[in-house]
Order: structure tokens, then sequence, then C-alpha cells
């Protein structure tokens, strides 16, 4: 018995995966024989009998509801991209978009620089693509001094001068090999800063059609820097991306923190009340893929939806770090040693909110500081080593 059914399975499962061409002769079947019994089935006068099948209703059962299950964020009417252009490839954010693209299926194109050091990119490059990302700019917090990489009087007049001609000429550069493609890129996500609010808005809440305040960033750098981008409204749609501090423990503001903060040298900086808006690097990777694909044009806040003062972030990051933050930092310090850049970017702030992300859908996988903060310390995943070529020990 035990034969019998293992060999009815056997070829139950052979019948199943070969195809029915299979068993046909090499020639397949004779079409003269095949249209003789489709006529033949049609002369019979042979009706089947209609059966009407009970209606079915799935039992309701107290306390119960089906289970939903979440699809991949997109945007609404989701746009079909399988290939983007993206610079700045070699920063913090563009290293990991890129990785977070290619595992998505996407094409990546990582576009250089030239020997100049700008952006090098020409207009052939970027035919046939459905995106570009343009990242590329200069450090706003890393100075040109001895002590620049601390951000020590970071905003020298060459300084300056480096800030607003990386943005607006890498940006021009970029806007003109869209416009001159042929068949170019449809959508262009252009990076911007929170820094077009000003730096002493208190805690008054600002999105998207809050107005320009002022300061360096605010009434030189970001305005320039997004007129420049919307230069391609030509021939694609753009989003301006405005970042707040991105929080990851390799790069940014967060690798000078961590150190100073582990030592339990942390503390607040002036009054501790300037807000402070942030966003973990993985949603920052996230809001620029569901932006890819999303309608969502004209300047976007990209910063978490809960904004901190400088004395919660304070209090947060000794938390998560287990050090004590008794020692304040104070504004008259923060302005003898950083200057102006101190000024706006330490002592000042903004309490930024992400209305449009929020309104198109898009979900933040960090919405607090606390888990802004577990993301950014959370270790690197281990890189995978792959297998070595077959034959070799």
């Amino acid at each position: 018995k035990t034969m019998r059914v293992s060999l009815a399975w056997s070829i139950l499962i052979v019948c199943a995966a070969v195809p029915a061409t299979a068993f046909a002769p090499s020639g397949g079947l004779p079409i003269a024989n095949a249209r003789a019994r489709t006529s033949t089935s049609t002369r019979m006068q042979f009706e089947m009998p209609k059966f009407e099948l009970p209606k079915f209703e799935m039992p309701k059962i107290p306390g119960f509801e089906m289970p939903t299950f979440p699809s991949p964020q997109q945007g609404s009417n989701a746009a079909k991209v399988t290939k983007v252009a993206v610079t700045g490839t070699s920063g913090m954010v563009g290293t990991a978009l890129c990785m977070a693209l290619e595992a998505k299926g996407m094409e990546v194109f990582k576009v250089g620089r030239s020997v100049d050091g700008m952006i090098d990119i020409l207009p052939e490059d970027l035919s046939g693509l459905d995106a570009v990302v343009h990242l590329a700019g200069e450090n706003v917090a890393v100075g040109d001094g001895p002590l620049g990489f601390l951000g020590v009087q970071a905003w020298s007049p060459t300084k300056k001068a480096a800030i607003l001609a990386s943005r607006v000429e890498g940006t021009a550069r970029v806007v003109d090999a869209i416009n001159k493609a042929k068949n170019g890129p449809k959508k262009l996500i252009c990076a911007s800063g929170v820094g077009y609010y000003g730096f002493d808005t208190g805690d008054a809440e600002l999105d998207e059609s809050s107005p320009m305040g002022g300061g360096f960033l605010a009434s030189e750098v970001v305005p320039a820097w997004e007129a420049e981008a919307d230069k391609a409204n030509r021939q694609c749609s753009v989003t301006k991306a405005r970042f707040g501090v991105i929080l990851d423990s390799s790069a940014g503001a967060m690798s000078k923190l961590v150190p100073l903060f582990s030592l339990g040298g942390g503390g607040v900086i002036g009054s501790g009340q300037q807000y402070f808006s942030w966003v973990s690097l993985r949603d920052v990777v996230g809001a620029i893929a569901f932006l890819i694909t999303s309608p969502v044009k004209g300047p976007v806040n990209v910063c978490a939806p809960q904004p901190v003062t400088n004395a919660q972030f304070t209090s947060a990051l000794g938390a998560a770090l287990k050090r004590p933050t008794f020692l304040p930092f104070p504004a008259f310090a923060a302005k003898l040693l950083f200057g102006q850049m101190g000024e706006e970017m330490l002592l000042g702030g903004q309490r930024v909110m992400p209305k449009k992300l929020l309104a198109a859908g898009f979900q933040f996988e960090d919405p607090s500081i606390e888990a802004g903060l577990a993301s950014a310390l959370a270790p690197p995943a281990p890189a995978r080593i792959p297998p070595p070529p077959a034959g070799l020990p």
C-alpha cells in the first residue's frame, strides 16, 4: 500500500512539474486532428447543468479581526523608477542611499568629481535615467583653519565662499545636464536645509509654508541653492529636501558629540532652550527613496516629527550613553570659539515639522529622540564576506 501511494504521488508531482507539451509528439498535435476534435465538440448538443453555489460569509468571532500587513513605503501615485543618478556618494547620506537603492533593485549611477573638485556630470550621463538625487556640498560645520575640523571659527570668508559655491555652482552643473539630456530624468531631489527658516524663531512651529528667516544660511545660502535647483522645472519636477541635523555616530555632529559625552563632558549649550530639528540617517534614506517615486514637489522638510530642545537632546544622549551631563557650555564660549557658526547652529535653532511628508503618508521609523539616538548609536551591521570562488581552498 505504501508503494502504491508513493508511486501515485510521484506521478502527480511529475505531471505538475513537466509542461503539457512534453507529453505530445515532438512536432506537437496535428492541426487537422485538433480542428476535427474542435468541430466535433461544437456539434454535440449538450449543455452543462447550472449550479448555484451557496454564499459563504466569514463567521463573526467576538474580539477577532483579520490581520493586515504593511506594504513597502511608496509615494501616493508612485512612479516606476529603476535608474537613479546620485551625487555626493562618498558622504554619509550618499553612501547609505546608494546601498538602499541598490538593495531595492535600482540601477544607481554614482556621479563623481572632476579635477577642479566640482561635480563631473554630462547630459549623456543622464539619458534614460528616471531621477537625480543631488547631495553634494561643502560641509558647513568644518572650518579651514588649524582647528577647523572641530568647527573652531568655521565660517571664515573663504569658507563661506566655498559653502555657497559648492551648492550653487554644483547644482547649476546638475541642472544644466538635466536640461540638455535627451530622454532625461523626470525627477530632481536636491538637498537643502532647515536653516532656511533662520536661527532665532524661538518655539514657533515651522512648516514648508513658513517664511525665510535671517542669518548666513537662511538669507545667503539656501535661497540661492534652491533657486538654482528650480531651473530644472522645464524638464522635471523638483523636490527640495530640507534636512534637519542628521544623527549617525559615524559622521556629522554625532561623531564629535559621542566621544565628548562618553568622557562625561556633555552638557547643555547656552540656555538649552533653543530647538533642535533632527532626523535619523535611516529616516533620511527612507524619505529620499519615498520622494523619488512620489509626486510631492517643492520644499519638503526631512526631519523627525518630534523636535526637541538642546536640553532635551543633551539629557537623552547622556541617558543613551549612561553618562552624566553636568558640564554646561556657556553662550559666550560658543560665540568665542565658533563665531557665527556657533551663534546660528549651536545657540540658535528651529522647531521644524515635516508637514508634507506626513501628509503624503510617509512613516518615520524613528519619530522620537530616544529612537533616533538608539538607531544612531547602534553598531553597524557586519560586512558580508562573499564565499571564495569554486575550486579554491
